[in-house]
């Protein structure tokens, strides 16, 4: 039996301080998935530079020369996060992509949780559930908060809150939900 696929997708925008430490983190990931021999392979982590301001662009290039498995996706200006997740969506190939953010606050090392709750439960996507304040600022906390109840409301899906961008979705699912976008 062929190990399943992983890709990763990660919007960047001002995030030159942790790319080299996201990219260490997924870098081990990947070695330890071989070496315990498990099924899963992390083949390919896709970054997509989303009109940053700062050396994320140049700091990009180098990883992307250094890793055989980082790819990189320049978009001509800035166009917001989730434009560029989906982005990132249409760029990937594995059978299953997880989205994470540039920052840490999504640590590679809890994806083999959200990959052990979708085969267990058979899902075609996971959220994860995140324990601490996720953008490490009240006022961002508070609107996110705020945004998810409004749009929970309106649309009548209370599960709404639950949703963020620490996710694995099947592959094909990613790049179908993706192309439509």
């Amino acid at each position: 039996m062929d190990n399943a696929q992983i890709s990763t997708v990660t919007p960047v925008f001002r995030g030159e301080q942790f790319l080299g430490d996201l990219i260490d983190e997924l870098s081990r990931l990947r070695t330890q998935w071989e070496e315990d021999g498990l099924p899963f392979e992390l083949v390919e982590s896709i970054f997509v530079d989303d009109g940053s301001e700062d050396g994320s662009s140049q700091k990009l290039s180098e990883l992307e020369r250094e890793h055989a498995w980082v790819r990189v996706v320049f978009l001509s200006r800035n166009f917001g996060q989730h434009p560029a997740t989906v982005a990132g969506m249409l760029h990937t190939s594995g059978d299953w992509v997880v989205t994470l953010d540039e920052d840490m606050q999504h640590p590679p090392s809890e994806i083999p949780s959200l990959l052990d709750t979708a085969l267990t439960q058979n899902s075609d996507i996971i959220y994860a559930s995140p324990k601490n304040a996720v953008h490490r600022s009240i006022f961002r906390d508070g609107a996110s908060r705020i945004s998810k109840w409004m749009t929970g409301l309106i649309t009548g899906n209370p599960h709404v809150k639950q949703f963020n961008s620490f996710r694995l979705i099947r592959g094909n699912i990613a790049r179908g939900a993706a192309s439509v976008c």
